[in-house]
């Protein structure tokens, strides 16, 4: 049982520090809303055999105030969107396997040039080898179409006529051991991107074949359980990534040592922190590329003053990197949120977070200093009819207040939709 406790709440920080790296950085929708996983009532889905069957249909409408997230280029349209899945779970408790399947289609109306196709399939599993001993394997396939003015991929090109288009591909496998106060997870990890070159506004082809890369980690995660209220971990990884040689483009093959380490406390039954150090190093094939090693200081805190009622609030201060999907290198970042989430019935549910992000680093393409100040806000409501139907509103605002004129942007979106789970 301590174990169990134990990496659920390092699993849930290590994600939350990912999710924190990205917080105050929006992106085009559909927004994620409430959870459907937060509702009480859930359809009991259809047995057959040893396999248990899951259906579900989103359906929604979206008015994007900026589809560009530009301040020069300002286009308003409306979306929709459906987003079919099915999700097959196995009932063998030794032999805990789940997957996910999705298709989502975005029709713009204004601009159909922008209509975005994304798909996937989701295999993940556990095998329970001995009471102390499990392996986790999985795998995943996706077509993804990232939007264009993406303010996530900077890296891509601005001249695109239409949605870049690429596919994803990932192993991994994994071996846990439970001893008692400690578990460790090792895990091999295998990916592969490739991307479909992109017709650009003047109607010529765009070479994308240079972002092709195949990307290998090993991960060794450790957890120390000393008492009910304080969890040490420990997640350090060793990442090699080599991308498509194509003459003409810089070439970003590197290797990358990094490490996370930290603390949870339960100062009260009510109140826990969890508080992180990350360091990072990556080391580049093409010595002109410098990159300084990376440290990241989280914090965080969490209350849950009422069963119905949670409150988190973090901080984070980023130093040194290189991201070229961002086009930053070096400098410093400072971000801010905060999530709040309130059940104000049994029915009824509420969400609201704020995020903020204070990037001061250098542009790769540009070389020149990038002052920018990002600021997000986004409330939701779910609503839950029966166990089968619930409908959602969500409404996001985003704004960036930047040195150059050209990276400053203001945008709203607004959605509504229903979800029919089966």
């Amino acid at each position: 049982m301590v174990g169990g406790a134990g990496r659920l709440l390092a699993g849930v920080f290590l994600a939350g520090l990912v999710v924190a790296a990205q917080v105050a950085r929006g992106d085009a929708p559909p927004l994620a809303s409430v959870d459907v996983d937060a509702y009480p009532d859930r359809p009991a889905g259809l047995r057959y055999g040893s396999l248990l069957y899951h259906a579900s249909l989103v359906s929604g409408t979206v008015w994007d105030s900026n589809i560009f997230s530009s301040k020069e280029n300002v286009v308003a349209d409306r979306i929709f969107y459906v987003r079919p899945g099915l999700t097959v779970s196995t009932l063998d408790p030794n032999y805990r396997f789940t997957l996910r399947t999705a298709v989502e289609s975005l029709d713009y109306d204004i601009s159909p040039a922008d209509n975005r196709l994304n798909a996937r399939a989701d295999l993940r599993g556990t095998v329970r080898v001995q009471r102390n001993t499990e392996i986790d394997v999985g795998m995943y396939a996706a077509r993804v179409s990232e939007p264009r003015s993406s303010i996530l991929r900077r890296d891509l090109p601005e001249d695109a006529a239409e949605p870049v288009v690429h596919n994803q591909y990932a192993a991994w496998a994994g071996l846990r051991k439970i001893f008692n106060p400690v578990v460790s997870l090792t895990t091999l990890t295998v990916e592969s991107d490739n991307y479909y070159n992109v017709r650009s506004n003047g109607g010529t082809s765009i070479d994308l074949q240079y972002l092709n890369r195949d990307v290998a980690k090993v991960s060794q995660d450790t957890d120390l359980r000393l008492s009910h209220r304080l969890l040490l971990f420990n997640q350090s990884r060793a990442i090699m990534t080599t991308y498509q040689n194509e003459p003409g483009f810089i070439q970003r093959d590197s290797v990358k040592f990094e490490t996370v380490s930290g603390i949870q406390v339960g100062f009260t039954p009510l109140i826990t922190g969890r508080f992180s150090f990350r360091f990072g190093e990556e080391h580049f094939w093409d010595s002109t590329i410098q990159s300084d090693p990376e440290t990241v200081y989280r914090a965080e805190l969490a209350w849950t003053p009422s069963r119905n009622l949670r409150i988190a609030a973090g901080f984070t201060r980023d130093f040194g990197g290189v991201s070229f999907e961002l086009d930053a290198v070096g400098g410093r970042r400072t971000r801010a949120d905060a999530v709040l989430e309130y059940d104000i019935t049994r029915q009824l549910f509420f969400r609201a977070n704020f995020a903020y992000l204070h990037a001061n680093e250098a542009s790769i393409s540009a070389g020149g200093g990038r002052l920018e100040n990002t600021y997000l806000y986004k409330a939701s409501l779910g609503y839950e009819i029966t166990r089968f139907w619930s409908l959602y509103l969500d409404y996001s605002y985003e704004r960036r207040d930047a040195n150059v004129e050209t990276n400053e942007f203001e945008r709203q979106i607004i959605q509504t939709g229903v979800i029919a789970r089966f």
